[in-house]
């Protein structure tokens, strides 16, 4: 007579089950197989196209130019003629036009990221957020351009100022200066400090919020002392974002700045038009060097992982 299994303990699954489950488990959740294999497509895409054209830009920045190219070699002169330019100098004041764009971008975008993230239902928060995606449907180009009949000396903006009586004759300094660069940069990457900060708000429990309320802690207190510390590591990702985007991007500048206005991306352009390109290849490593640096620093201070806790 066979001897029966032992019985298993009330509410124990049988082994056998217990393996089917895991297996199952182990290939929903991308462990071997294709789905091993898709987890590793971002780190691929991201050394193909992004670490190794970088490597390759620091390594050409060091080469001979030539009538039409370049050679190979180790010279830097490209890094000398920009750096006692006035290239240098433009590079610089490029960086500080950046930098106020950032500083109205946190002053006008934060607080909306705030706002959606408290006062919206997390039902209907992504989709307000949609709303600042739909002009980026249209070309960038098009975008700086249109601001041109905005902000020129008869534009709309002058407009309603000599209507309003506000001012008595056209204000001429909102367009081809460099607060006209500020303005494109600002309307052209506030979404982004919008979607950095309402992901870093995410992480953030709504109970906070209302134990500074119960504690007497009034609006600028509690913006000050608890949302923006909690946040601080979107706000410098969208801040590095604008930074690096407004001296890397010739667009605006092109347009709304005139020919007194010029950053990175500009200066890149005119020497790759000029055929020098170890010189644009040299000012593209400068700033792939300064992006580098603000993530290490942001990293450093902030924890910059922490805006990937609401995904974990």
């Amino acid at each position: 007579m066979t001897p029966s299994a032992p019985a298993s303990p009330a509410g124990a699954a049988p082994a056998p089950r217990r393996r089917r489950s895991s297996a199952a488990d182990a290939g929903m959740a991308g462990e071997s197989g294709l789905g091993k294999l898709i987890y590793y497509v971002p780190a691929a895409f991201m050394v193909l196209f992004f670490l190794i054209p970088s490597l390759m830009t620091v390594i050409w920045s060091f080469y001979e130019r030539t009538m039409f190219w370049m050679k190979p070699g180790f010279t830097l002169f490209s890094y000398v003629n920009f750096f006692t330019s006035a290239r240098f100098e433009n590079f610089l004041m490029s960086m500080v036009h950046s930098s106020i764009s950032v500083v109205i971008c946190f002053v006008i975008g934060f607080p909306i990221a705030v706002f959606v993230r408290k006062r919206v239902p997390p039902s209907a928060g992504h989709r307000v957020l949609l709303l600042f995606i739909l002009p980026f449907m249209i070309s960038e180009v098009i975008r700086i351009f249109m601001l041109r009949p905005v902000l020129g000396r008869n534009g709309l903006v002058n407009s309603v100022l000599l209507d309003t009586g506000i001012v008595g004759e056209p204000v001429t300094w909102f367009l081809f200066t460099p607060v006209g660069v500020i303005i494109g940069d600002v309307l052209s990457f506030l979404p982004f400090i919008i979607f950095a900060g309402f992901l870093a708000m995410e992480a953030v429990p709504k109970y906070v919020f209302e134990v500074c309320q119960d504690l007497g802690a009034g609006r600028w207190r509690q913006f000050r002392d608890v949302i923006v510390p909690l946040a601080a590591p979107g706000i410098f990702a969208g801040g590095v974002f604008i930074f690096i985007n407004g001296i890397g991007n010739a667009f605006v500048p092109n347009i709304l700045g005139g020919p007194g206005a010029v950053n990175a991306g500009l200066i890149a352009t005119q020497a790759i038009i000029a055929l020098d390109f170890p010189l644009a290849m040299a000012i593209s490593a400068i700033m792939v060097f300064t992006l580098m640096g603000l993530l290490y620093l942001g990293h450093r201070l902030f924890n910059l992982s922490r805006l990937l806790a609401p995904l974990s």
